[in-house]
């Protein structure tokens, strides 16, 4: 859900900002994006839904009140960047504008059958400067660079240039607030050879069919937690 809301921003905001030639103000966005906050974090609580499995009441309501408070988050940030740069560049243009103030791409589709991945990866976020992000809402895991990996690895087969940085950023609504922790670093020799040892394990599993077993000690984020563990199917 935090995934959707943040393209639907980005999305609605660079519509907006194409209307005319030298953009719209920052208070024109607020005024015509957060009446929507509600009905935009319901309907992306539901798109999730779909994709995984419904969710109780109570945590339905909760998660659609955290993704509406997103939305508004995002909403004023975005408005106080393009006010910025309407401020700084008066001459500037729409496109230079949105250049400026909101990210370059969001949900990048990259080809990743080239290094043995999925044919359509979403990138969170990929940028002009050899750096992509992705965006996480639960717990820091260590795993978590090696899926960026995957997608760097993947741009660069499909683009032919070289993607070194990485950025995980964790988000987590508190008290009706984003709290963001952000965590950068290096897609370096080693990051990626242990990236391809996980998919050629993964491989394997897979062709030969092999149960890698359960862990020691099943994570409780996991989303077969309830099947393997509590038996609810």
């Amino acid at each position: 859900a935090f995934h959707e809301v943040c393209r639907r921003v980005v999305h609605e905001v660079k519509k907006m900002l194409f209307e005319t030639q030298s953009g719209v103000p920052g208070y024109e966005i607020v005024n015509r994006l957060l009446p929507d906050a509600n009905r935009i974090a319901d309907e992306a609580v539901t798109e999730a839904e779909g994709r995984t499995t419904k969710l109780s009441p109570k945590d339905r309501r909760t998660l659609v009140e955290e993704t509406a408070s997103l939305y508004k988050f995002l909403v004023i940030q975005a408005a106080a960047k393009v006010d910025q740069a309407l401020s700084k560049y008066t001459h500037a243009t729409s496109d230079s504008i949105i250049n400026v103030a909101i990210p370059p791409v969001i949900e990048r589709k990259v080809d990743g059958s080239l290094v043995g991945l999925s044919r359509e990866l979403s990138v969170d976020i990929y940028t002009p400067y050899n750096a992509v992000a992705d965006l996480k809402t639960g717990e820091v895991r260590s795993f978590h660079p090696y899926t960026v990996t995957g997608y760097a690895l993947a741009l660069e087969a499909e683009d032919n240039i070289p993607v070194n940085y990485g950025i995980i950023t964790y988000v987590k609504v508190i008290k009706s607030v984003p709290r963001f922790k952000i965590k950068c670093f290096v897609i370096g020799n080693e990051l990626r050879r242990e990236f391809l040892e996980l998919r050629e394990e993964a491989y394997t599993i897979l062709e030969v069919g092999r149960d890698p077993g359960r862990p020691s000690r099943c994570p409780r984020y996991c989303p077969y937690y309830p099947v393997c563990v509590e038996g609810e199917a």
